[in-house]
Parts: structure tokens; C-alpha cells; sequence
């Protein structure tokens, strides 16, 4: 290393004025830099693909794509308001109140964050990228890394890096093909999970299932306070009080293609499997889809709703529709603060015929 000593650093005029570095090397200022009050100094900027590659606490640049001043703090890149570090949910002491704040500190891709919503600072896997402003509610079957970005660390029913788990409520679980009743005759039961903090408008989610043998599309079935809703799987809010209001969403599971038991001759939310079944009650609207197997008749086969993933079954018979490879979004057309219920309703004459949930994710918005 060369050191120069002199009173006053001056650039040429035929350089603009100014004294370049090479991006290899280095311009260390052992002692202090001082510049007049009219003077200015310019940092370094760029892209987030052009952050150094091995950076070093201390350093200070401006992120062309937030449109912030950040620095870097021996761990990671930190943004900069007013000479301090903005929150931007990286740990339960910069914890933000909204995903606005989250979008606003310059995150932008899906993953952990610490939020305070209610009062209290926990960690939620927000999905900033591939489904902007929604917050993860329930996870099973490790659905958040089959469906979402960035969500390897999160397996089971995690719903965050502190091991809070999605109640899997009276259910059993069958290894290969998921959460079940394990139960004969006309039953329901079902998983409660919490809105945790959010006041919430939209609902969205995606389902994998099975159906074995039986299940009879629209036919019967009441439960919780929802009147005449069939067999399948529904997600609804835990509010009795308000009735069939709410419902949010069922996936009906059916017998066969062409008989009474198959699926509604009506088609719900696209996409659904068409059959000649009995149409659902009207307070469901079209906040349902429907698969069967393909044949007529009763099966004892498997029958999925999606296309299987690295080690899933694949359940010998498919639908002519994959309706759990599709994510759905309803409208609940005001703001509410319900936890919600994910039930499993069918009416079958031993333990192993049901609906199956093999993984699914559920995630809600302002």
C-alpha cells in the first residue's frame, strides 16, 4: 500500500473536477474529511444485484430500487431515515404495524417478517412478492413451501421461524394422504386457527385433497351453524352467530360423474368438475368447486384434485379438472376480525373413506 502526504487534494478540470478509484482498489483516509458548507459528497449506487459481494459493517450506499439510503450492519442491508434505521420487520425489535411499512422499509420479497398488529410483535410469513399485502394464517401439510417463495424453513404446519404451529383441531392423520375424520357415518370435523391480529377483507387459499370411495357432492351435511352444505372441505369464519354468512369457500368431493351423487350440474368458482349431481344451497353462491373420479359408480380409489408433487401418491384416478392446483380468492365485501374453521364433512361407513387434506394454505388481507 502507497501513502501520499500533502496539504490539499485538488482534481483537474480535464477530469471534471474529479479524483477517480479504480473499483479494485481502495482510498483509505486514516484522519478526518472535511468539506465546506456549500460542498456536497456522493455515495455509491445501485441495484440489489449490485450490493458488494462481501460486505462489511459499516458500509453505506443508495439502493436504486428502494430509493433508499441503506447500510450495512454485519449482517445485513438496513435502510435509513433521518440518520436511523427505519423498522423494517428483520427482528421483534424493528417489528412494523403494517405490510405497507414492510413495502415502505424496501422489502419486497416473500418471506419471515416480525409484524405488531394488535399489540403485540409476532413473526409472519408474508408473501411481499408473489401475493403482495396478504399475511399467512394456516399452513398444513407443509403447503407454504410447496405453494410460496422462500418458505424451505417452514415444514409441517409452521407458520413461522419461532415454531407457532396451525391447530390441526380433532383430525387424524393418515401419513400418505393427509388429515382425515377417521370416522364413520355422518360426521364433521374440523381445525380452528386464528386471523392472528389481522383485521381481514380478502380470504386466499389453496387446497390439495384426496377422496376415497364415497362422499356424496351436495347431499346433506350441516354443521357449526352452515345449513345443507354436502361433503368436502369448507373454510369458513368461527363466528355462529351471523349463520350461513359464514361460509367462505367449500370444495365439494363426490362419488362419481354422472349420477346424483356426482357434482353440481351447475359449475362454481372456475375451475370446477362438471357433473348432473343436486345443485348446492343459494347462500353458497358460487364460492365452491367440485372434482369426482372420472367413471360412474362407487370406487375405492383414491382420486385427487391436483397434480402430485415428489412423493405424493398419485391416487390411481385423477379428475378431469385440477382444482386444488388453483388458489381462490373471496370477497367478504367488509372488513372483519373472525378466526376461521376448516372442517372436513362427509358421511361415509368406515374410517378410511373421506376427504383427505393433503397440505393447503390459507392467507388473508386488509
Amino acid at each position: 500500500m502507497s501513502t501520499i502526504r500533502v496539504d490539499e487534494l485538488r482534481a483537474l478540470s480535464d477530469q471534471n473536477f474529479t479524483i477517480q478509484v479504480d473499483s479494485s482498489d481502495n482510498f483509505q483516509v486514516s484522519g478526518t474529511i472535511e468539506m465546506a458548507s456549500g460542498g456536497q459528497f456522493s455515495v455509491p449506487a445501485g441495484t440489489n444485484a449490485q450490493r458488494p459481494s462481501t460486505p462489511v459493517a459499516g458500509m453505506l450506499r443508495y439502493n436504486t430500487e428502494t430509493g433508499s439510503l441503506e447500510f450495512y450492519d454485519g449482517s445485513s442491508w438496513q435502510n435509513f431515515i433521518s440518520g436511523s434505521a427505519v423498522n423494517n420487520g428483520a427482528t421483534e425489535q424493528t417489528a412494523v404495524t403494517s405490510v405497507q411499512a414492510l413495502y415502505d422499509a424496501g422489502q419486497n420479497t416473500d418471506g419471515l417478517y416480525w409484524m405488531n398488529l394488535d399489540g403485540t410483535a409476532r413473526q409472519y410469513f408474508v408473501p411481499l412478492l408473489s401475493h403482495p399485502y396478504y399475511i399467512m394464517v394456516a399452513n398444513w401439510g407443509g403447503g407454504a413451501n410447496a405453494f410460496l417463495q422462500n418458505a424451505s424453513a417452514l415444514t409441517g404446519r409452521e407458520l413461522d421461524g419461532q415454531g407457532t404451529l396451525t391447530p390441526e383441531g380433532n383430525w387424524a392423520n393418515n401419513g400418505t394422504y393427509g388429515y382425515y375424520r377417521n370416522a364413520g357415518g355422518s360426521d364433521y370435523k374440523y381445525a380452528s386457527f386464528s386471523n392472528r391480529g389481522l383485521a381481514y377483507r380478502y380470504v386466499k387459499f389453496k387446497f390439495h385433497l384426496y377422496n376415497y370411495y364415497s362422499n356424496d357432492g351436495v347431499n346433506g351435511r350441516s354443521f357449526l351453524g352452515l345449513g345443507g352444505v354436502g361433503d368436502g372441505l369448507t373454510i369458513m369464519r368461527d363466528n355462529n352467530g351471523i349463520g350461513n354468512s359464514q361460509h367462505i369457500f367449500t370444495y365439494f368431493t363426490a362419488i362419481s360423474n354422472n349420477d346424483g351423487n356426482s357434482c353440481p350440474s351447475t359449475a362454481g368458482t372456475y375451475p370446477t368438475h362438471r357433473g348432473q349431481g343436486n345443485n348446492p344451497s343459494g347462500f353458497l353462491g358460487n364460492r365452491y368447486s367440485c372434482f369426482s373420479r372420472q367413471g360412474s359408480s362407487y370406487t375405492s380409489e383414491y382420486v385427487r384434485n391436483f397434480d402430485p408433487r415428489p412423493g405424493d401418491s398419485s391416487g390411481n384416478t385423477e379428475p378431469n379438472s385440477y382444482t386444488g392446483n388453483q388458489w381462490y380468492t373471496i370477497d367478504i365485501g367488509t372488513q372483519v376480525s373472525d378466526p376461521f374453521h376448516c372442517v372436513i364433512h362427509s358421511d361415509q361407513d368406515s374410517g378410511n373413506e373421506d376427504t383427505y387434506l393433503k397440505r393447503g394454505v390459507v392467507l388473508i388481507k386488509a
